[in-house]
């Protein structure tokens, strides 16, 4: 269903961005945005997303409604590190690590229990997101910039196209294929898959099974 037909979009503004050495002028007027409340479409190494601060009042019904999707559905946190998941998860353990130090930052989503409830946490491989998330301190709220149902998008043009926002960053094409981060539940020691994305979960389970780090990246 495309949500955008019949009703007129209002002009989104866009900033061009390096991917590798993002111009702190670009990274302040997001966190300006987002401290406000708004919506910034920001590039990640698999597919463009959409992001929000959480901790301000509204700002997470309106990536709700400019996603389209349902409210109970979760949606997953951007962080600049892992030490900010590791210190927001109730229970962290070896297996944990070893996911952590292989894939982050990469695309891979970790699922953790948290004072707040079961909160997906991802690192991308990116500078852009990876240093917004450090400007803003504190972990954001990050989904796929599309309408819920419909293609992934790999460019701010796509993205700009499929969903409103207040600021679009635009560091170039995300991917040559719009593959998305492999989300992973754990509970305990208990790992489940609950999209496979980019990393395939048989090698995830074997790094979680082994919590062995000595060759991760």
């Amino acid at each position: 269903m495309n949500y955008g037909i019949g009703k007129i979009r209002r002009m989104m503004q866009t900033v061009e961005i390096d991917r590798d050495h993002p111009e702190l002028q670009a990274l302040e007027k997001a966190r300006d945005v987002l401290n406000d409340g708004g919506l910034v479409i920001v590039p990640t190494e698999t597919v463009y997303g959409i992001a929000c601060d959480p901790a301000v009042p509204g700002a997470m019904e309106k990536l709700i409604r400019a996603k389209g999707r349902d409210g109970d559905k979760p949606i997953a946190h951007l962080a600049a590190d892992g030490a900010q998941v590791k210190a927001a998860a109730k229970n962290w353990n070896a297996g944990l690590d070893a996911l952590a130090a292989k894939w982050w930052p990469g695309p891979l989503t970790l699922i953790v229990e948290t004072a707040d409830g079961w909160t997906g946490y991802r690192v991308p491989d990116h500078a852009v997101p990876v240093e917004l998330a450090k400007l803003c301190g504190r972990t954001l709220a990050l989904t796929s910039a599309n309408l819920s149902g419909e293609p992934d998008t790999k460019t701010a043009q796509e993205a700009m196209a499929s969903v409103e926002a207040d600021l679009a960053l635009d560091a170039g094409p995300s991917a040559a294929e719009a593959v998305p981060s492999t989300v992973i539940k754990v509970d305990g020691e208990n790992i489940e898959c609950l999209r496979e994305g980019r990393v395939p979960f048989t090698e995830i389970e074997e790094v979680f099974n082994h919590k062995d780090t000595k060759d991760s990246k």
